[in-house]
């Protein structure tokens, strides 16, 4: 039965803030490890060896999606909790850990199938490849199927808002991994030990997670209870988000496949890297999102609609802050950055890179627009955006790319988003939505702007006046315009508690 809740929002809000700052360390230390730790990596077992790794890893992931369930278990838990209703969510916590075991069970299925027709499906490896493949294979695909029901743990975490534990535990992680990567490669042991490592750390994070759930918070499952219209509002919101997914790959699958047949592989070098710079700035610019669910699934459900646009101007103001210097920074440094990353020969790939990036100064901060959606189960016309998208993209991308190689591909992809997720999701968020979304734009894009400018006249300046030709000394020369770019926010353009905000951080991580 549903009865009236009151939140602690203080609390509430300062584990966003603690739970972000832990979720950035986790993104940097994930930058840190792939370009450092990777490399050594590759060196220490051998390129085809990590070739095998990570095929093994592709191939059974490709067949592991949680196909938007894991998003369905904190959307509609979140949602039992602002009503609450915590006999509904733990029934609904029954039925999702018996939808989770029967897809673990199918898809225990299709990889058993899978496994037999390896020496088929990779005809071009050798006897040896094969037999190695074959290993790791069981061995990731073992720890797939065991981990899978364990998904909707995440879910609950969101749910209850412990976001400091469950970026602790992300965090711990990705840490414990490569440090005992590092270690097995260190005393001899190679390429078995590095997935022996993975399941390892991951299973051990499981246990902690479970352990967490039943003794500090008051989670209930009734794994007894089932119910047909759970199970449908469930498939309902997921295989909205499943298309979204699929709608995304597809986009960034189909692009190499395109560069490949009308423009030659070596567009499709120059478009991965560019790929993988965008990868980057979603992964930085998207941190805090899922972390917001909670907060304004009550917000949506008690009908608080000014503290929601308020909420979105805020969290907007600050992840502008963050991609306006991202962005702003590699529209002027990007060029020298690509050189002494991975060679003058990769020139183009700033071009595709900047292309890719550029629709973030709109989207990347709308997030909070975005998980409103999901807490009014509308994330249906999100699927739509992405359809726009893979479909512009796609048409485009065969009319361009012959001409225009990997510029035309990502020119394609800006176009694309700008119909998509630009133009036709800022319709939605403002008449479905009801979304004041003129005056987030006043708020954010519009008081921001002039910092903008001002970090872009900078860094072009800089990068006038001091070109370098080594990796460090560019980013000695990064983290002073990013020095000068947070002072000139301070003086000018933060407001108070976004200020207070600041120091408050500052004196906790003290």
């Amino acid at each position: 039965m549903a009865t009236k809740v009151e939140f602690d929002e203080q609390r509430s809000s300062r584990q966003i803030k603690i739970g972000a700052l832990m979720s950035y360390t986790a993104i940097g230390f994930n930058i840190l490890a792939g370009l450092i730790y990777t490399p050594w990596m590759i060196a220490e077992i051998g390129q085809a060896s990590y070739g095998l790794y990570m095929l093994s890893i592709s191939l059974v992931s490709m067949f592991a999606l949680d196909f938007g369930l894991e998003a369905a278990v904190s959307r509609f838990l979140s949602n039992y909790h602002a009503l609450g209703d915590e006999e509904g969510a733990s029934r609904f916590l029954g039925v999702a850990f018996k939808l989770f075991t029967g897809i673990a069970i199918l898809i225990g299925l299709v990889l058993v199938g899978v496994y037999v027709m390896i020496e088929t499906i990779y005809a071009s490896l050798s006897t040896s490849e094969i037999d190695t493949l074959k290993t790791l294979y069981i061995m990731v695909g073992f720890y797939i199927v065991v981990l899978f029901p364990t998904k909707p743990f995440n879910g609950i975490l969101i749910a209850n808002e412990r976001f400091v534990i469950l970026n602790w535990f992300n965090l711990s992680e990705k840490v414990l991994t490569v440090v005992l990567m590092i270690g097995a490669l260190l005393l001899g042991y190679g390429l078995y030990a590095l997935v022996f490592v993975n399941a390892l750390v991951g299973l051990s994070i499981i246990i902690g997670k479970g352990l967490y759930l039943m003794r500090r918070t008051d989670t209930v499952v009734e794994f007894l209870y089932s119910s047909r219209t759970m199970y449908r509002d469930i498939f309902s919101f997921s295989s909205w988000t499943t298309l979204i997914a699929l709608a995304q790959r597809f986009i960034l699958n189909i692009t190499p496949t395109i560069l490949g047949a009308v423009a030659g592989s070596a567009s499709i070098a120059l478009f991965s890297i560019g790929m993988v710079i965008e990868g980057y700035v979603w992964t930085i610019s998207s941190a805090i999102g899922s972390l917001f669910l909670p907060k304004v699934t009550r917000m949506t459900t008690s009908n608080r609609h000014g503290d929601l646009e308020n909420l979105l101007i805020r969290v907007g103001r600050i992840q502008l802050y963050i991609v306006g210097l991202i962005i702003v920074g590699f529209m002027t440094m990007g060029q020298e950055f690509i050189r002494l990353w991975v060679g003058e020969s990769f020139h183009t790939s700033y071009w595709v890179a900047l292309f890719l990036i550029a629709p973030g100064f709109i989207t990347l901060t709308q997030e909070i627009a975005y998980t409103t959606l999901i807490a009014t189960n509308q994330i249906k016309y999100r699927a739509f955006a992405s359809l726009i998208v893979a479909l512009v993209s796609v048409i485009l991308s065969s009319i361009l790319s012959p001409h225009y190689g990997a510029i035309g591909a990502a020119v394609a992809i800006l176009i694309g988003n700008v119909f998509g997720t630009i133009l036709f999701m800022n319709w939605v968020y403002l008449r479905v939505l009801q979304l004041n979304m003129w005056r987030f734009f006043k708020e954010c894009h519009l008081k921001i702007m002039p910092a903008l400018i001002v970090l872009g006249v900078a860094g072009w300046m800089i990068q006038q006046t001091f070109p370098v030709n080594s990796l460090f000394l560019f980013l000695l020369k990064a983290g002073v315009l990013g020095a000068a770019y947070i002072l000139v926010l301070w003086l000018f353009t933060f407001r108070e508690d976004e200020k207070q905000l600041i120091t408050g951080l500052l004196r906790r991580s003290s």
